[in-house]
Parts: C-alpha cells; structure tokens; sequence
C-alpha cells in the first residue's frame, strides 16, 4: 500500500513538476515573481520523484556539477573572509552571488523532462508561445512613455516617482523608446530576446528550402521584428553575444548551410534577396531617424562614454583580482573592496571623484571576472568548462523541421565579457531551464573532446583578454573625458581633441595645444556646453569650494581663422547621475559675459555667486558648474579653427 501510494505520489509530482515547466516559459517574459514561483514549484515537486528519475539525471550531472562548483568556490571564499564582514550572513545571504545556487537546479530537472519525448512537443509549443509573448511585448514598450511592468501591476496608472522610459526617437510620427518588455531594464530584456534570435534566423533560413511561401512570409516578418526591436533595445553586449553565436553555428554548419544554399533556386533565390533588400534599407532608414542607435554605434570604440564605463570598473577590478587570486574576496564583497581602489585614483585626480561615483560597481560587469574575484580563479575556470560543454552541446544539435532551437543561450558566453548575465535572475533563470531543454533534447552521442567547441571559446576568451590589456594600459588622464554635448556628433568629436587633458600629461597636452582642427562656420556659431567641475571637495563629507573657477582658451598665433570673440555662460546643474539616483538634472544659468579673443591664452574666471552649503554628505546639496560656450566673430565663408581650452586640473587654469 504504501508503495503504491508512493509510486502515485511520484507520478503527480513528475505530473506538477513537468507543467511547472511549461508555465515556467510562458512566465518569464511576463513576470519575474511568477517565474521564480514556478521554476521552485518545479524543482520542489521533483524531488518527490528521485527515487523513480534520480538515476536518470547521470548524463546531466557533469554540467551541473561545474555550476554548483563554481558557486561553491564563492561560498568557501566567504567563510575564508568572514572576520572581514561586518554582518556575514545577512550580506551573504542578500548579496552573495552563491545565493544564486538554488537557480541552477532547474538544470538536470528541464534536462531529463526535455529528453522525455512525450515531453518535447509541448515543450516546442510553450517555446513558441514563449517568444511570441517576450516579442509583442517588446514591441509595445517600444510606444509606451511608462515601462509597462509597473505601469500594468499598478492597475493601468502610473505611479508617482516611477521611472520614464528612455526615449529613442520619433518614428512615423509616433514618440518610441527603448524596448524592454515587461522588464526592469533593457538588458534584461535584451538578454531574453537574445535566446531565441538566432534559432528564429535559423527557422527562417530552413524555410527557403521548403515550398511553402506562406511560411517563408511568417518567419521573414518575424525576424525582421526581432531584430528591429532587438537593435533598438541598445544593448551592445546581448548584440556582440548574439553574433558570437551565429559565428559558431555558421562555421560548424558551413556544409549544411552550403547544401541548403545550393537548393534555393532562382525563384527563391531572388525572394531572399529582396528581403535581405527590404530588411537593410529598413535598417538604414531606422538607424537615420534614430539618434539613440546612433550615438550607441559611434560610442563602440570609445574608452569612455556616459553608457559604457567599462574602463573605470575593470581599472578597480584587476588590482582585487591580482591580491586575491586563489580564494577571491568573498560574495558581496566586490562594491565594498572596489570602493577601497578608487581612493588612490581621486588623490591623485580629483575630478575622478564625480566620475568613480557614478560608475555602477555593484559587480565588475563581466561574469568571468565576477566569479574569479569573489571565488578565486577555481570559480571562473569551473565556469568556462561548463561553457565548453554548452557550446560542444551546440555543436551537435541538430536542426529538425518543426523544432524551435534554442541555440542562442551561448551568447551569455561572449556577452558576459562585458555584463554580469549570470548575476541577473531574470536572465540566468531562463538560461539554466533552456540550457537544460536543450541538454536534454539531444541524443547523439558527443565525441570525447572537441576541438572546435574549444577552440571558439578560447579564442573569444583571448581576444578579450587582450583587448582591455591594451585598454587598461591607457593612463586613467587620457582615458578620462570631459562631457561635452553639441548640435552634431561630429563638432563633440572635434571638441574632445581641443581640450586638454590633466597637467600629469604633459606631452599630451602639447600635441593637442598646437593641433590645428577646422570645422564649419556654421557649427562653429553653434552652441555648445562642456562638464565643468564641483561645487564641493573630496572627501565625503565634503567641503564648500572657495577658489574661484577658471578657464583658459589658447588661440594658435597662424590661424587664418580664428574666431575672435566668445560668449560663455556657466550654469548650475545637479551634480548625481540621472541612470543612479533616478531623478532628472535641473539646470538654470548663473553669469554669461563675451570675451575678446586674442592670438595665444586667453582666461576667463568666474567666483561662486550662491551660497551654498560649507559642509555636505555627497551629493546631497553640491552640484556642478559647467559653461556653455559660442564662438563669434569670425569669416562665416571660410573654416574656422577651434580654440584649444584647458580646464586645468580641476577649473583651475594658469598660464
């Protein structure tokens, strides 16, 4: 009797656990809560069936085991530290990245349930309706003023300090903004789309070799959709990942690819052709009505941008990571023990101070790095050979006609290079259920070792190694940028090389003070404003600055056109991040004076008008003084040569 109870118990378990599953797919575009609500019930309700399916997990186990190991290593750092924690187990269990553990279990179970054929076509439908629900609606964010997560669960109404969306620009004269779904964030969202993109491309391209236009037409438009919203979502990370990705499978897939080419005939030929027509002139024309994808693409090569502030948080990262190789910091340490580098940075510079406070280092925004820093490098590696086995895993998939590949959960591989995929639930959750699904829904016997399947991480993982080698080696004066907003990206260029970095370089500044740059009359006659300095001194709290502040414009004594006049006007603006603290910059105008222009160095001063606070916790109650500056006086019919402007160190210029 009470066998046979058990045996039922196990069949309702395996019953509940496999349609927590399911519903799992469909929640996690949806709702995070609810995602996690499931995946638990899921993992809950197998356990009731280990004594039936725990010998069926073996084949999933190796994989598996590499995660938890990884997340081990961050828990044996933590108790290695534990005199260095102020409350241990309330910041491990908040904070720690071990925490995290408990979302791979999902792993083995989605594994054995998708290795279950009875299971794989309901699996393949709630797939599908998966990424219809994550695809309609990004693309109704895409309209929305209001990120449609709480927009929806607070009945229909906005609620009053709740976050706008980002606006990306007018389309058919319809206002858009960056997509994110029902998410928190666009990369979030970015991240969650990036998993289906490429089995859709896939699907799509197997379509050209059937004869079914109706089908060529459906996946055509969707992934058109796709990748509209997924270009417009802005996330360069989930972009670089998700071409990763496509590299792997097309030069696995070359052969298959080349045999499905070579079926396409003519007529077919010809339609693929217009559509790849159709879908770059669409690319074109949404690239060129938008100004966000715009500066997005033209920033991909800058060190420093107010989007990618990459260099600051790996030049705080590599030192915790050289002091601590083998058992790293602890878990939730990184934001404390990042903290304690940027001091020596500030002393040295202390403009930097504005510019390390509003880096976000909650985490080192690249998940190998991550790991190796709070678990030591055992952690990191156990996380490159699960990626190894994923990508072999890739490697042996097989595209069958009705099946919906999940291929694209390599990209967190590449993407993780430059954001921390696996510290965010609501993408890591989702990685681990289809990383299992797709574990799982292969049966052919993978070879020992593969070559190809190490090969591409490596080389990856080199690359990027090198990279931010060569990056990191740029001294943190020249790698600093002052903010400097103009009417066209290519006047903000040409501004950047006119002012002078710190006094530390001077070589630098030499280059740049005789450098001869010519631009337009007409946006030489434009305005433009440059990020001036704060109103408080380092350190926190800080003190009311007293020196007044002062700017220098050098004008080349052989500039056939100079301009010969110059109206500058410094303004007030608060001194936090609209991205960290959520509220908007409020600006107003203190002083505007015109200045004659003469050959050589030329000065303007200005002192403190308001009076503000002496004494302030940062950055309450300081802000900045920035100026905004026209150039006059000049031959509108010939081009016009910029003045170099040196800020000193900290608005302090001398001659």
């Amino acid at each position: 009797m009470n066998l046979l109870l058990s045996d039922r118990i196990s069949k309702i378990s395996g019953s509940v656990s496999i349609y927590s599953l399911l519903f799992f797919l469909l929640a996690f575009p949806l709702s995070v809560s609810a995602s996690q609500i499931l995946a638990g019930l899921c993992i809950f309700s197998f356990l009731f069936t280990l004594r039936e399916n725990g010998p069926k997990l073996k084949p999933f186990l190796l994989p598996w085991s590499l995660v938890l190991g990884a997340y081990s290593f961050v828990f044996v750092s933590s108790l290695f530290h534990f005199q260095e924690y102020s409350h241990f187990w309330k910041t491990f269990t908040r904070q720690s990245e071990a925490g995290d553990f408990w979302l791979a279990l999902i792993f083995p179970i989605a594994a054995l349930h998708s290795s279950k054929e009875e299971n794989q076509k309901r699996i393949r439908l709630f797939l599908w309706i998966s990424f219809a629900l994550l695809l309609i609606t990004g693309i109704a964010s895409v309209f929305s003023e209001f990120r449609l997560g709480k927009f929806i669960s607070n009945g229909f109404h906005p609620a009053p300090g709740d976050r706008r969306q980002h606006p990306a620009g007018p389309l058919f004269g319809f206002q858009t903004y960056l997509p994110i779904g029902l998410m928190n964030t666009h990369l979030t969202y970015g991240g969650l789309l990036s998993f289906y993109i490429p089995g859709i491309l896939i699907l799509t391209l197997q379509a050209f070799r059937e004869k079914k236009v109706p089908k060529i037409l459906l996946l055509s438009t969707v992934s058109f959709l796709s990748l509209w919203v997924f270009l417009l979502n802005q996330s360069k990370s989930a972009w670089l990942g998700v071409a990763g990705v496509i590299g792997f499978i097309s030069l696995n897939y070359w052969k298959a690819f080349k045999h499905l080419l070579s079926k396409i005939d003519l007529k077919r030929g010809l339609f693929a052709f217009l559509l790849i027509l159709i879908a770059l002139t669409s690319i074109r024309f949404f690239y060129q009505k938008n100004w966000l994808l715009q500066r997005t693409l033209s920033q991909l090569t800058e060190i420093q941008t107010p989007e990618n502030q990459r260099y600051w948080i790996y030049k705080l990262s590599v030192p915790l990571l050289l002091k601590n190789p083998i058992l790293g910091v602890g878990g939730g340490r990184f934001k404390e023990t990042s903290t304690q580098e940027e001091a020596p940075l500030i002393q040295a510079q202390e403009q930097l101070w504005y510019e390390l406070f509003i880096t976000p280092n909650k985490h080192a925004h690249n998940d190998l790095l991550e790991f190796a820093i709070v678990g030591g490098w055992a952690s990191a590696i156990l996380w490159m050979g699960f990626f190894y086995l994923l990508f072999r895993r890739i490697e042996g998939a097989r595209f069958e006609t009705g099946s919906f590949p999940v291929l694209g959960i390599g990209f967190i591989w590449v993407a993780g290079f430059f954001q921390c995929y696996l510290l965010d639930d609501e993408v890591a959750l989702p990685f681990f259920a289809l990383a299992g699904i797709l574990w799982g829904r292969i049966t052919k016997k993978e070879p020992k070792i593969s070559w190809f399947a190490i090969s591409f991480p490596s080389i990856t993982f080199l690359l990027n190694t090198g990279f931010w080698i060569w990056r990191l080696n740029t001294p943190f004066e020249l790698a600093y940028a002052r903010q400097i907003f103009a009417d066209t990206s290519s006047y903000t260029r040409q501004l950047e090389r006119r002012v002078l970095p710190f006094r530390t370089v001077p070589q630098e500044r030499q280059t740049r003070l005789q450098e001869r740059i010519e631009i337009s009359a007409k946006e030489a006659g434009s305005e433009f404003s440059l990020e001036g300095c704060l109103t408080h001194r380092y350190p926190n709290p800080a003190r009311r600055r007293e020196e007044p502040y002062s700017l220098g414009f050098y004008v080349l004594p052989d500039s056939p056109n100079p301009p010969k006049k110059m109206q500058i006007t410094i303004f007030s603006e608060e001194s936090f991040d609209e991205d960290k603290l959520y509220w908007s910059h409020r600006k107003f105008d203190l002083s505007t004076e015109e200045i004659v222009l003469k050959p050589g160095w030329n000065s303007y001063v200005w002192k403190e008008s308001l009076g503000l606070s002496k004494v302030t916790i940062f950055p309450d109650i300081a802000f900045f003084r920035s100026f905004k500056i026209r150039f006059a006086d000049f031959d509108p019919q010939k081009p016009v040569q910029i003045p170099a402007i040196d800020l000193g160190d900290l608005c302090d210029f001398k001659f």
